[in-house]
């Protein structure tokens, strides 16, 4: 009972804290100006928020010009869920305000404080579900640690200080491991398929998560026909969700669809042209003449109408075809170039929010002093982190169920597969999420030895 009284005190001071960072983060950046195609924007505000702020502006005017939800909201470009999040927030806490002010060219979200607190407090009762499951099965003094390490990992606990998707997804994420921990029947495993559907809803990277609950189900000791169910209920679930995105593409473009555009794009932005220099040594010029003339190419021979929702849709899979086909004609190149981005994205950054809102530009940052200071750090903290991982993860055969030392083992290497690809540290942070419950497995150790000792 001391122990629980304890953690609640510290819990209580860990929230405590981390609102009182945020708001010291959003008062030092808050008067910081960003400037872009003459909007201005405090610096809080990432070029991602932007994006994410016309969303959600257009579904408001298009409801305030008397459209239906059904029938509101912009072509899909990227996340689903976050903008209309922004706008109920925008809706209810400032009435409906102008995100986007066309006159007076001016980006910004009244009370951006309350969306803050609002994420870190989803983020905090998150963990404190988490918590009350593992307790079930778990040493509680474990499970404590566990928990005060969610809650004081800065490579997690940043993304709470600014809106992009990462604070609510890790969130939901949290909610989701709670619920796989604890499932037992068909019921549960229908949920957990509406829960990775909302997943899928803030990141796409969450549309194959459904692979690892096949292995996950297979760990069950029943016979075979009880597992199928069990994952055709997941199954049913994650469709539902999906069916509910195609459903709303159709009422509102008449096409049904339910993968975003950025998915349709992102191996022409970010791993194409890294093949065609390497593999034919074009510059950046001749890299976008090669897609111009590519893309007029795909519109001539198939007369589409870019204006035109459906046309654009089916444009932009055969954009996405031809760039899978260019990976296939360079497989060791782009080898290559997976393996430099796979090894750079897992080199963490504890101070990515940060120095994304002291710098527009990712060039200025890493021309700076603190971006020399920092990678010195980060180098550092990587290798403790991952040492200090491993041995938790050597210790894990001793202490989880075997369902979940694999839930979490086939989680952070899902999650490192399908977005890491991109050589960008922030998509190894659900990674890092797994990570933590082995790292907390090796600090309970080093406790439990220290604490005979003291004895």
């Amino acid at each position: 009972m001391k122990k629980i009284n304890n953690f609640k005190i510290f819990f209580l001071l860990l929230f405590l804290i981390s609102i009182f960072i945020s708001n010291n983060f959003i008062n030092k950046f808050e008067g910081e100006i960003f400037k872009t195609n003459n909007y201005t924007y405090s610096s809080l505000i990432h070029e991602d928020t932007i994006s994410y702020f016309e969303s959600a502006q257009k579904i408001s005017k298009d409801l305030n010009d008397g459209k239906s939800y059904f029938s509101s909201g912009e072509t899909y470009k990227f996340t689903f869920l976050y903008p209309r999040i922004i706008h109920i927030f925008n809706q209810f806490i400032n009435s409906d305000s102008l995100l986007i002010d066309d006159l007076n060219k001016k980006i910004s979200l009244k009370n951006y404080k309350i969306f803050i607190y609002f994420q870190i407090i989803i983020y905090f009762f998150s963990v404190l579900f988490l918590r009350l499951k593992l307790s079930k099965f778990l040493d509680q003094n474990l499970v404590n640690i566990v928990a005060i390490t969610l809650l004081l990992n800065p490579i997690l606990m940043q993304w709470h200080l600014t809106i992009l998707t990462e604070s609510i997804f890790l969130s939901f994420l949290i909610v989701l491991t709670s619920l796989s921990i604890s499932s037992k029947n068909n019921f549960h495993f229908f949920v957990i398929g509406l829960f990775i559907g909302i997943l899928y809803t803030q990141r796409t990277i969450a549309f194959l998560y459904p692979l690892v609950f096949i292995f996950f189900i297979f760990l069950f000791k029943e016979n075979y026909l009880k597992r199928f169910f069990k994952f055709l209920s997941l199954a049913v679930g994650f469709s539902l969700i999906l069916i509910f995105i195609g459903l709303h593409n159709l009422k509102r473009a008449d096409i049904f669809y339910f993968t975003p555009i950025q998915s349709k794009t992102d191996l022409q932005t970010y791993l194409e042209p890294h093949i065609l220099s390497k593999s034919q040594n074009l510059n950046k010029e001749e890299i976008n003449i090669f897609f111009e003339e590519r893309s007029q190419n795909i519109l001539k021979n198939n007369n589409f109408n870019l204006n035109i929702e459906r046309d654009r849709i089916n444009f932009l899979n055969q954009i996405r075809n031809k760039s899978i086909e260019n990976i296939l004609k360079n497989k060791i190149v782009t080898i290559k170039i997976l393996f430099k981005n796979y090894f750079h994205s897992v080199l963490l950054n504890p101070v990515q929010v940060y120095y994304a809102s002291k710098y527009q530009k990712w060039i200025d940052y890493k021309n700076s002093d603190d971006h020399s200071f920092w990678l010195k750090l980060r180098i550092i903290i990587t290798f403790i982190f991952f040492c200090f991982t491993t041995l938790g993860f050597y210790l894990s055969f001793r202490v989880l169920d075997l369902k979940l030392n694999m839930f979490l083992i086939l989680s952070c290497l899902y999650f490192f597969g399908v977005s890491c690809w991109l050589g960008n540290t922030r998509y190894f942070t659900p990674s890092v999420l797994f990570m933590s419950v082995y790292f907390s497995i090796f600090l309970n150790q080093v406790y439990l030895k220290f604490s005979r000792k003291i004895n």
